[in-house]
């Protein structure tokens, strides 16, 4: 795990297991479009580790891009932020390719 991300991490898991999470309706599509459901982006959070973070000027906010696994081990990316209400909204999900490591 990234040490500067920890206590980011945590607060998401924490939301995750508390059923705090969100999906804007981008990601929903984007986990239709790649085969996936909900709780494999519910997966990449508990099993993943945030890699970035930007700045979204438009909310105000930092959004956080973690990659992880899907239910079928399927590696998978996603990018989200907290919200106003102790939780977190997905933004977006998408299949890791390799050019995505770099």
């Amino acid at each position: 795990m990234i040490p500067m991300y920890e206590r980011e991490l945590k607060r998401m898991r924490q939301a995750v297991k508390a059923g705090r999470v969100r999906f804007t309706i981008h990601s929903l599509e984007e986990l239709a479009d790649e085969g996936y459901a909900e709780a494999d982006a519910y997966h990449c959070i508990l099993t993943g580790e945030i890699i970035e973070d930007q700045y979204d000027q438009a909310w105000r906010q930092t959004k956080y891009t973690i990659f992880g696994d899907a239910r079928n081990g399927d590696e998978i990316g996603l990018i989200a932020r907290f919200d106003s209400v102790p939780g977190i909204v997905v933004i977006t999900v998408f299949q890791l390719e390799v050019s995505d490591y770099d």
